[in-house]
């Protein structure tokens, strides 16, 4: 089951000062400039993250979905969780198995 409801980024207009910043870090050439802000294009998006590291506006939000979560997780089914394949690159010196282990704790 997918559970993003919107974008997984998406820019607060108020705060973007169309400092190009994250137009220029974007690996996927994910963001553009309309209206005077650096919206996120959604169709292109990779989700890395890039953007909302490199903005000194903190104009970039990730959408969560954890409260979601955690009702599929209270509610007694079974819930399954997956991770990208590159998760070893974030969770350094971390055994697959730990993560897995992890996961089932949480309720997955």
């Amino acid at each position: 089951m997918y559970l993003a409801h919107e974008p997984l980024i998406t820019t607060i207009a108020d705060s973007c000062r169309k400092c190009y910043t994250c137009v220029r870090e974007c690996p996927a050439k994910a963001i553009r400039i309309s209206d005077g802000r650096a919206d996120v294009v959604t169709q292109r998006c990779i989700g890395c993250g890039n953007c909302v590291q490199v903005c000194s506006q903190a104009a970039k939000r990730v959408t969560s979905d954890v409260a979601h979560v955690r009702e599929l997780i209270e509610s007694g089914q079974r819930v399954a969780a997956t991770i990208a394949p590159s998760f070893p690159a974030e969770f350094i010196g971390v055994k697959p198995e730990q993560i897995v282990g992890a996961l089932r704790a949480l309720g997955f």
